[in-house]
C-alpha cells in the first residue's frame, strides 16, 4: 500500500521516538504512535465504478449533510458534507473529471468539523472544476484537530475523475456542491470511500 510523502515527516519523528525508547522500559510503547502515524497516511489504490453518469465521493468518511442549497458560481445545488475522522483514509479524490478552474483559500477558526453550525467559519481550500455538467465546489475543510489542508492541482490542472488532489491531516471533512442535474445518491449516516463510492449521478 502507498503511503503519502507528506507523511514522511511525522512517520520520521515517530520512528526515532521508537528508536529512543527501545532501550528502555517502554520500547512497546514507541511503536504505537509509528504504526498510527505510517497507516494514518495510507493511500490505497481506489477503481472508480463504471459510467460516465456517475459522481464519486471526494472522502472516506461519514455523510452529515445533504441539504440543497445556492453556489454563487455553481448556482443551484445539493451540499454534500463528509466528515472523515482519524481512521479514515484522509486523500481526497476528484468527483467528476473536470479542469481546476479557480481555488480559493479561506483563513479561519478550528471549530470540530462535526459541528456543522459552525464550520462555515473554518479554514478551507475551495476548489472550483469546470466539469461536464458546469461548474462544481470541492471544499476540503479542516477541524479542531486537523490543521493543515493540503492541496495539490493547482490552477489550471486537469483531473480525471477519482483522481488524488489533495489530503487533510488528521480529521476533517470534505464537502461538494453538486449542480443542478446531478441527483444525489446518499443519504445522512451513509458510509463512503473516496474515488469508489457512488456520490450521485447525473440526470
Amino acid at each position: 500500500m502507498l503511503i503519502r510523502k507528506e507523511g514522511m515527516p511525522f512517520i520520521g519523528g515517530a520512528a526515532i521516538l521508537a528508536a529512543l525508547l527501545a532501550k528502555t522500559r517502554l520500547k512497546y510503547l514507541g511503536l504505537a504512535p509509528l504504526a498510527f502515524v505510517t497507516w494514518f497516511f495510507r493511500d490505497p489504490e481506489r477503481v472508480a465504478p463504471v459510467g460516465d453518469d456517475l459522481v464519486i465521493a471526494p472522502a472516506d468518511g461519514k455523510v452529515v449533510r445533504v441539504e440543497k442549497t445556492s453556489e454563487a458560481m455553481v448556482g443551484e445545488c445539493t451540499r454534500v458534507s463528509i466528515f472523515m475522522n482519524v481512521f479514515s483514509v484522509h486523500v481526497n479524490r476528484a468527483p467528476l473529471a473536470g479542469r481546476v478552474s479557480g481555488l480559493r483559500y479561506q483563513q479561519g477558526r478550528f471549530h470540530a468539523a462535526n459541528f456543522l453550525e459552525k464550520t462555515e467559519e473554518n479554514e478551507r481550500m475551495c476548489m472550483y472544476l469546470d466539469t461536464q455538467v458546469g461548474p462544481m465546489r470541492v471544499d476540503q475543510v479542516a477541524g479542531m484537530i486537523a490543521r493543515r489542508i493540503v492541496h495539490f492541482a493547482p490552477e489550471g490542472t486537469n483531473l480525471a475523475k477519482g483522481e488524488r488532489f489533495g489530503l487533510i491531516r488528521f480529521g476533517s471533512m470534505v464537502e461538494v456542491f453538486l449542480p443542478a442535474g446531478i441527483e444525489p445518491c446518499v443519504k445522512l449516516g451513509d458510509k463512503t470511500r473516496a474515488g469508489f463510492s457512488v456520490l450521485g449521478r447525473i440526470a
